[in-house]
């Protein structure tokens, strides 16, 4: 495994979720024929930027960078929890196959967990400003101690809407953010009533034609056996159009 893809998984362990093509930026630059150098920004980790050793190819020099952010967060590093490895799952031909469970899904964090639970209750899709974070640095100076964030749902009915729910002390802001979800989750999950709310189904809208049922468009009706209604009793003199037999077209 090459550095770039250990920086990677290091930024996914400690944001607590899947990184993106911005959260990681190489820049590299050539000098002389032969020598690059490239420089890496971790915007997911406050824009921090390491750069890395001259190299022969562009690839080697940001393989470089990652090298060194790596060590710059070595201590970090190995203080996080090792890795799960996935669970394997059978398919038809009794082979296992690996594939992560939801519980395991990077992706499926306690804020999004919050944040669909919220939807399920509200029966509808959050605005922003419904779900509020806020995120305290405790400590002073470029080594704090922890970070501390609460979260506040007005999207909630009744007295919920005003509450807040505190996270424990992490590392980073975006592990204190996910700890104040969880909180903030479990209590949700523990009342009956806002379950109940969350398990009603959204009722259907009636249709325009009424309780369901299907209106029939009035078919036009033509033809040579429909009544008729004299328009004069005296003869008119006109020129015919077209003759069917036993009627036509006449124009006067």
């Amino acid at each position: 495994m090459d550095a770039k893809t250990r920086l990677n998984q290091f930024c996914q362990r400690y944001c607590l979720r899947p990184v993106t093509r911005k959260d990681i930026l190489y820049s590299t630059t050539r000098f002389g024929n032969k020598q690059y150098q490239s420089i890496v920004r971790l915007n997911c980790l406050d824009g921090q930027e390491y750069a890395g050793e001259l190299s022969e190819t562009p690839k080697d020099a940001e393989k470089s960078a990652a090298q060194q952010a790596l060590k710059a967060f070595s201590t970090v590093i190995s203080s996080l929890p090792p890795m799960k490895p996935a669970k394997k799952k059978k398919s038809g031909d009794g082979e296992d196959k690996a594939g992560p469970s939801d519980a395991e899904n990077p992706a499926l964090t306690d804020k999004v967990k919050l944040n669909a639970l919220c939807m399920r209750i509200a029966k509808r899709p959050l605005q922003k400003g419904e779900t509020v974070y806020e995120t305290q640095q405790l400590g002073l100076g470029k080594n704090p101690t922890g970070y501390q964030a609460t979260v506040q749902l007005p999207c909630l009915p009744e007295d919920w809407a005003s509450k807040l729910f505190a996270g424990q002390v992490c590392p980073n802001k975006q592990a204190a953010e996910q700890s104040a979800a969880s909180i903030a989750l479990k209590a949700i999950q523990e009342d009956a009533k806002l379950t109940a709310l969350a398990e009603e189904k959204v009722p259907k809208k009636p249709s325009a034609g009424g309780e369901g049922k299907k209106t029939k468009a009035k078919a036009w009706k033509s033809g040579p056996d429909l009544p008729r209604e004299a328009l004069s009793e005296a003869p008119l003199a006109a020129m015919v159009l077209e003759w069917k037999g036993s009627f036509g077209w006449a124009r006067g």
